[in-house]
């Protein structure tokens, strides 16, 4: 019954073999995998990242303050900066590293921190791990911030305030209304962090993601982000307007000044993802990946909510943690891979199915498996609410726990 520990037989693909926590192996439609636009099979990303390790080998030897550092970065460094409509780029080893880096590198404990309430746990940790004086404010609730902000500003601070959110959350595929919390940041004195790890490359005009859509890209004073959801390979970023803040990330970001730099076939495989991305063939994938996911709500919303605006992050409320957890194994047993999600990842009660479409996906395997986890969802509530138990679903005893 525990979900979340499994690995591949091979390499993830649209279709895939995997073993559970227990030891029981599944094959199946593959909707558990995080690659946005299919790159992490693309030829020039496979023969870009190939060439780099004939050429130079499979290690960084060191973090980039002690040597690590590689001509081919600085060059990624220079197209992120292009891309991003800003001057400086940071490279680290991790998306959430980047994250937490870029937060615990630039915040005193004289500080104060205004996250959103649903932030990514690197966003989260890093605030906690900085000292600062850390105030939530509710999700995408630009009066709620304003509030938080008036607040500080009715008392004596002596240091700054870093305002931190998402531009997509990938447990709710919802964003802020960009536009208006930047105004807000702007007027309260205010810095603006944003994470912008599932959208890049795959959602806004030229895959620039949800902050070009708004018009806000460039404007932003923290911009940090992954490789590892659309640009198929680990790493992340953070990228700044302020060459100060950007030193001050290499040099007090632990996950950058700690941490082995990315090694060159990493640096490779998103140097050629981004060439792709920035392509006519990048603009096709955006629309064949939205089209998939698009196609994959629709087979599944006449029986299941499905949360949040079009990504390739398909949402399928599922309800308790109990059902999901039955109705996922059910899932598995009939073909489809898929990730249930929980508590603390969402709210308590509030769990859902993160299912993630790619360009690569067929048609038919995607409405195959809308049928099969409506129908595994459907059986596991119709056995719960006939409270019985069959060899198909495990019983619950009187706590509500798994049995």
């Amino acid at each position: 019954m525990f979900p979340f520990i499994r690995h591949h037989k091979r390499a993830p693909d649209v279709r895939s073999d995997v073993v559970d926590f227990g030891g029981h192996g599944y094959e199946g439609i593959n909707l558990a995998s995080q690659d946005y636009l299919g790159l992490a099979r693309h030829p020039e990303v496979i023969a870009a990242a190939v060439d780099a390790c004939m050429a130079q080998g499979t290690h960084s030897a060191g973090s980039e303050p002690m040597g690590g550092g590689l001509a081919e970065a600085q060059l990624l460094e220079a197209e992120l900066a292009d891309f991003l409509r800003v001057p400086h780029v940071v490279l680290f080893p991790t998306g959430w590293g980047a994250g937490y880096g870029a937060i615990k590198a630039l915040v005193r404990p004289y500080d104060h921190i205004l996250i959103d309430a649903l932030a990514h746990d690197c966003l989260q940790h890093g605030a906690r791990s900085s000292g600062a004086t850390v105030i939530p404010f509710a999700h995408n609730d630009v009066v709620s911030l304003e509030r938080r902000l008036r607040r500080i500003q009715g008392r004596p601070v002596p240091g700054g305030v870093l305002v931190v959110t998402e531009s997509l959350f990938s447990m709710d595929s919802d964003h802020p209304d960009f536009e208006t919390l930047g105004e807000t940041c702007r007027a309260h004195g205010a810095q603006l962090l944003v994470d912008c790890a599932h959208d890049l490359g795959v959602l806004g005009p030229s895959g620039r993601g949800v902050l070009a859509e708004s018009g806000t890209l460039g404007k932003v004073d923290i911009l940090v982000g992954s490789f590892s959801k659309t640009f198929a390979c680990l790493g992340g970023f953070v990228a700044t307007r302020s060459r100060a803040a950007s030193y001050y990330v290499r040099g007090f970001g632990g996950t950058h000044t700690f941490s082995n730099y990315l090694m060159p076939a990493q640096i490779a495989a998103v140097r050629a993802s981004l060439r792709i991305v920035r392509s006519d063939e990048g603009e096709r994938l955006r629309r064949e990946a939205l089209r998939k996911a698009a196609l994959l709500r629709e087979a599944l919303e006449p029986e299941l909510e499905v949360m949040g605006r079009l990504s390739p992050v398909v949402l399928a409320t599922i309800g308790s943690e109990a059902t999901a957890r039955l109705a996922q194994r059910e899932c598995l047993r009939r073909g489809v891979i898929v990730n249930s999600i929980e508590f603390p990842a969402c709210r308590r009660g509030q769990a859902r199915f993160r299912l993630q479409a790619s360009p690569r996906h067929a048609d038919s395997d995607l409405q195959t498996a809308a049928s099969i986890i409506v129908d595994s969802v459907s059986d596991v509530v119709a056995l719960s609410r006939g409270n019985s138990c069959r060899d198909t679903v495990a019983c619950t005893d009187r706590s509500g726990r798994a049995g």
